[in-house]
C-alpha cells in the first residue's frame, strides 16, 4: 500500500511539471477562459515527458489509464479549483482495428476509429448521489464511481444512527453529469472477403455529448472496459466491451479515408503532368467490362465529383453526382456497381431487393445501454461523403424508394420515429442499376413506362445511361475476344492506374482540387446551349428538351471534368464533356418514340407532350360525347370517335381506367362513363 502512494505522489510529481509546461499552461488558460471544463492534450506531448527512466508517462498512460486520469484529475480540480476539471488525451501512437480487439487490451488506454452508426439520447448521470435517513433525516454523501452500477449508503453515517435504511435520494442536491450512448463500426474499405462489420458500444460524458451524429467518420481515445452479460440472477462467463471514451474527434468527409503519404503525394503530382490522365482514369474504371466509354467516364467523373455550393441565405447545393444505369439483363451493370463500391472512398454496395427504406436511410431501435429508443444510421448515411451503390434498384417497393428521395437531392433524411424528430446527412453519390418491366427494353416505347421507376426519381439522377444487348456484328466480335482473353489470360484486364492508385488520386483531388466557374465564355457556353434548346418550345408545339435541373447536373459534371483534369478552374473543354454526356443522356432517356423528339417530361412527369395532348383529347371527347346523350357517355362512342382522330381503342381504355382510378370519372352503368363535376 506504501508502495503504491509513492507511485502516486511521483506520478503526480511528474503530471504537477508537465501541467506547468508553457504549451500547457496556456490550454488551461483557454479552457478557463472558454468555460471549458476538460483540458486536451496530445498523446505525443506526453510521449515526450519522462515518468522514469526509460518510461515516458504516456506508457504509464496505456498500461494504467485508470489511475493515471484518477490522479490527474484530481491535480486539475487542486491547480485549477474548478471540481469537474478533468483530462482528456487525443491520439494514441496508432489505432486498433475494432475486430482485433481482444482480452488483452481490457483496461488499457487504445484509440479506435469508424462509422458511427447510433447516439442515443443525452442522459443525466448521477455522479455524486445524496441520500437522506428516514429514520434520522442525516443526509448521507455517496460517490459513483466509473463503473456503470448504481451504489447507495450501507448503513447512515451518522454515529448516533448506524441504520441500515431506508434512504430516499435527493435529487434535487445530487450531482449530475451528460451521459450518451454511441456505437460505431468498422469501416467498409477495411472489410475484405465478406466479412460482417464488427461494432463497438461506446460511453461518452460532459462536453463530448452530441459532438458526433450518425454517418460521422470518428476517431476515439479511452479506455476498454468489460461488463459482464446476463441478467440479475444468472449471469454468464462472458463480458460485453465497452469503451469510455476520453477523447472523441469527428473526421471530415470523405477525403481521409486514407491517409496520403508524402511519396503518395509526389508520386501523385508526377502523375498530373501526364496529358493522358484524363482518359487513363477513364480506361481504369471497370477494366474487365469492354466498351461503355460513356458510362465509365460518367462514373469516374461521379468518383471525383465536386464541391457542393454554400448559398449566403444557407441553401446548399448539392455537388455530388448521381447516375442510373438500365437496361437489358448481362449488360455489366453489377459489375460496375461492384468495381465502384470496391474503388470509391468510403463506398458501399448494396441491392435493392434485400434493402429496405429504414435500411437505408434510418430506423429507430431499442438502446441496449441507456434503454429508451435511439437512431440507428442506414446505408445512405453510413457513405455520407462517399458513394452508395444500389444494384437491382427497381426491385425495390414504391415506399422503399420513395424514402430515399429526399436523400438524392437534399442531401439529408429526415426521421420521424418513436418520438424521435431528427435530419440526418447524406452527402452522397448515389450509383443506381435497374432492369426493365418486361425483361428487355423496347425502343418503340417511352423509358418510363418500361423500367417502372417513377418520374419523381428518376428526374433527381444527372445521368442516365440506357444499356442494351443488341447484336452488332464486329463489336460482338469484340465482346467475346475480350471475355475469352480474359479467362486465358487474365491480366489483359490490368488499367493504366491500378485501383489503389487511383482511389488515392481521387482522395487528393476532393482534397486539393476545387474548380470554380470564372471564365465569362464558358459561362456564356452553358448559357447559349440551354437557351438555345429550351427556344425550341417557345411557342408550344414543340416539347420542353431541358430543364433548370439538366443545367445544374451539366455545372457538376464541368466542375468535376476540371478536378479530373487537375485544375482549378472549369475551362470549354470541360463544359463541351459536360454537354456531349448530358444530350447523350436526353436523346437516350428522353426520346418520345411517338414524335421523333427530345421531350425531358418523360423524365420529370412520366408523359410527353405529345401523350398528354393525346390524353386531354379523350377527356374533352369524353365531356361532347356526355353532354350528346344527357349526361352518360357510352364508352363504345367514345372509342369510335377516337378511332376518328387516329387515338387507339387501347389508348382510350386506359386513360378511361386511370380516371376512374383517380376519381374524375365514374361508371353510373355497365359501358357507360360520366365524368365527376368538383363544386
Amino acid at each position: 500500500m506504501e508502495e503504491l502512494t509513492g507511485l502516486e505522489e511521483r506520478l503526480k510529481e511528474r503530471l504537477r511539471e508537465f501541467f506547468s509546461e508553457r504549451k500547457i499552461r496556456r490550454k488551461l488558460q483557454e479552457a478557463e477562459t472558454t468555460g471549458r471544463l476538460s483540458l486536451v492534450v496530445d498523446f505525443e506531448d506526453l510521449m515526450g515527458y519522462e515518468y522514469e527512466e526509460k518510461r515516458s508517462l504516456a506508457e504509464v498512460l496505456q498500461d494504467s489509464p485508470r489511475h493515471f486520469f484518477k490522479v490527474a484529475n484530481e491535480l486539475l480540480v487542486e491547480e485549477t479549483g474548478r471540481p469537474k476539471m478533468q483530462l482528456r488525451v487525443r491520439g494514441a501512437m496508432e489505432s486498433t482495428k475494432i475486430r482485433n480487439l481482444r482480452a488483452e487490451h481490457v483496461g488499457k488506454f487504445i484509440q479506435v476509429e469508424g462509422i458511427l452508426t447510433r447516439a442515443s439520447e443525452i442522459k443525466p448521470e448521477i455522479r455524486e448521489a445524496l441520500f437522506r435517513c428516514l429514520h434520522c433525516g442525516e443526509l448521507n454523501t455517496v460517490l459513483q464511481s466509473g463503473d456503470e452500477s448504481y451504489r447507495e449508503p450501507l448503513s447512515c453515517q451518522n454515529p448516533n444512527c448506524r441504520k441500515r435504511g431506508p434512504f430516499k435520494l435527493e435529487v434535487e442536491k445530487s450531482e449530475f453529469r451528460d451521459w450518451q450512448s454511441l456505437r460505431i463500426q468498422e469501416r467498409h474499405e477495411e472489410l475484405r472477403g465478406g466479412r460482417m462489420p464488427m461494432m463497438l458500444d461506446c460511453v461518452v460524458r460532459d462536453d463530448l455529448v452530441d459532438v458526433a451524429v450518425p454517418g460521422n467518420h470518428v476517431v476515439m481515445t479511452g479506455i476498454l472496459e468489460v461488463f459482464q452479460e446476463g441478467g440479475f440472477k444468472q449471469k454468464k462467463k462472458t463480458f460485453r466491451k465497452i469503451l469510455d471514451i476520453s477523447y472523441l474527434e469527428v473526421l471530415q468527409k470523405g477525403v481521409e479515408e486514407t491517409e496520403l503519404t508524402d511519396e503518395d503525394e509526389k508520386k501523385i503530382k508526377e502523375m498530373v503532368k501526364d496529358p493522358w490522365l484524363y482518359n487513363k482514369i477513364i480506361q481504369s474504371v471497370a477494366p474487365s467490362v469492354h466498351g461503355y466509354e460513356a458510362v465509365k467516364e460518367g462514373i469516374a467523373l461521379m468518383l471525383f465529383g465536386c464541391d457542393p455550393l454554400e448559398l449566403p441565405d444557407k441553401t446548399r447545393v448539392r455537388g455530388d453526382i448521381h447516375i442510373l444505369l438500365t437496361g437489358d439483363p448481362g449488360v455489366a451493370k453489377s459489375m460496375m456497381l461492384s468495381w465502384t463500391a470496391g474503388v470509391a472512398p468510403r463506398g458501399l454496395y448494396t441491392s435493392g431487393k434485400k434493402a429496405t427504406g429504414a435500411g437505408l436511410t434510418a430506423t429507430a431501435v431499442r438502446d441496449e445501454l441507456g434503454g429508451g429508443w435511439t437512431l440507428e444510421a442506414g446505408a445512405l448515411v453510413i457513405a455520407d461523403g462517399g458513394v452508395a451503390c444500389i444494384d437491382e434498384f427497381d426491385k425495390m417497393s414504391e415506399e422503399d424508394r420513395s424514402a430515399i428521395l429526399e436523400a438524392l437531392e437534399q442531401q439529408t433524411i429526415s426521421v420521424a420515429k418513436a418520438g424521435i424528430v431528427a435530419t440526418l446527412n447524406s452527402r452522397t453519390s448515389v450509383l443506381a442499376a435497374s432492369n426493365p418491366k418486361m425483361g428487355r427494353l423496347d425502343r418503340s416505347r417511352n423509358l418510363v413506362q418500361q423500367i417502372g421507376l417513377e418520374p419523381v426519381i428518376l428526374s433527381r439522377f444527372d445521368l442516365i445511361f440506357i444499356l442494351r444487348d443488341e447484336p452488332r456484328g464486329e463489336i460482338d466480335k469484340k465482346i467475346a475476344r475480350h471475355m475469352l482473353e480474359l479467362h486465358r489470360k487474365p491480366e489483359i484486364a490490368k488499367p493504366p492506374i491500378d485501383s489503389e492508385m487511383l482511389r488515392k488520386l481521387i482522395i487528393y483531388a476532393r482534397k486539393y482540387i476545387h474548380p470554380r466557374l470564372k471564365d465569362e465564355k464558358v459561362i456564356k457556353k452553358m448559357e447559349e446551349f440551354y437557351v438555345k434548346n429550351r427556344s425550341v418550345a417557345e411557342r408550344g408545339e414543340a416539347p420542353v428538351p431541358i430543364t433548370p435541373r439538366q443545367l445544374e447536373s451539366m455545372i457538376r459534371l464541368a466542375k468535376a471534368s476540371a478536378r479530373m483534369h487537375f485544375r482549378e478552374e472549369v475551362t470549354e473543354e470541360d463544359v463541351t464533356r459536360a454537354i456531349e454526356l448530358i444530350s447523350k443522356y436526353l436523346h437516350e432517356a428522353g426520346f418520345d418514340a411517338s414524335t421523333g423528339r427530345v421531350d425531358v417530361d418523360i423524365l420529370m412527369t412520366g408523359r410527353s407532350k405529345s401523350q398528354r395532348e393525346k390524353i386531354q383529347r379523350v377527356i374533352d371527347l369524353i365531356g361532347e360525347v356526355e353532354n350528346k346523350h344527357g349526361g352518360m357517355a357510352p364508352v363504345e362512342e367514345i372509342v369510335r370517335r377516337a378511332k376518328e382522330e387516329g387515338i387507339e381503342e387501347n389508348f382510350v381504355m386506359r386513360v378511361v381506367e386511370e380516371e376512374k382510378r383517380d376519381g374524375f370519372l365514374y361508371e353510373p352503368k355497365q359501358g357507360y362513363v360520366t365524368r365527376v363535376v368538383k363544386g
